[in-house]
């Protein structure tokens, strides 16, 4: 979708310089592999898109405007699949398993998280513990809590994209903390 924006932008862009204060038509047409295409020239097939172009001055800051706006015009049925598919991420902890005591005399938990599809490098992990963050987020799908209270605690893991937006939330793991205690 990014890369249709700045496709949309660029051919904004370069038309933009062809006529400032006139209506500008684009044509655009599927082939027979469902990738869409652009032009200037009207062949049989295309279906023409006008773009009104009501600058009395040229500003980058108002081109950029008018081009995000003519891209928010045309419906996703214009892009390609490819283009319009949106990752759905899931988050899975493998271990330590569900509501199963866990024997930890120095209070670690080691916990392991499964992305499908795999996570991007510049996603992040951010542990929760009883539904308070621990931690900063970090890229490695094994993570540990350490000198953690004995009893019982959820853990829970958030996938974040490389600003910090959440894609996905693991399922709350259950468990019994054994630890000995002092003497």
């Amino acid at each position: 979708m990014k890369l249709s924006l700045l496709f949309f932008t660029g051919l904004f862009y370069l038309f933009s310089s062809l006529s400032l204060a006139a209506e500008m038509k684009i044509y655009h047409w599927v082939d027979e592999d469902g990738k869409v295409h652009f032009s200037d020239t009207a062949t049989p097939g295309t279906e023409e898109i006008i773009i009104k172009n009501n600058n009395l001055f040229s500003s980058g800051l108002k081109e950029k405007k008018q081009a995000t706006s003519v891209a928010n015009e045309l419906s996703l049925d214009e892009f390609s699949d490819e283009e319009k598919t949106i990752i759905n991420y899931q988050a899975t902890i493998t271990s330590p398993e569900d509501d199963k005591p866990l024997r930890s005399n120095n209070g670690t938990i080691d916990i392991h998280v499964v992305t499908e599809p795999e996570k991007e490098n510049t996603h992040k992990l951010q542990l929760y513990l009883d539904g308070k963050k621990l931690g900063s987020p970090q890229i490695s799908p094994t993570m540990r809590a350490l000198n953690i209270d004995r009893g019982t605690h959820q853990i829970q893991v958030h996938l974040l994209d490389e600003n910090g937006k959440l894609l996905a939330k693991t399922q709350v793991v259950t468990v019994h903390l054994q630890r000995a205690g002092k003497r």
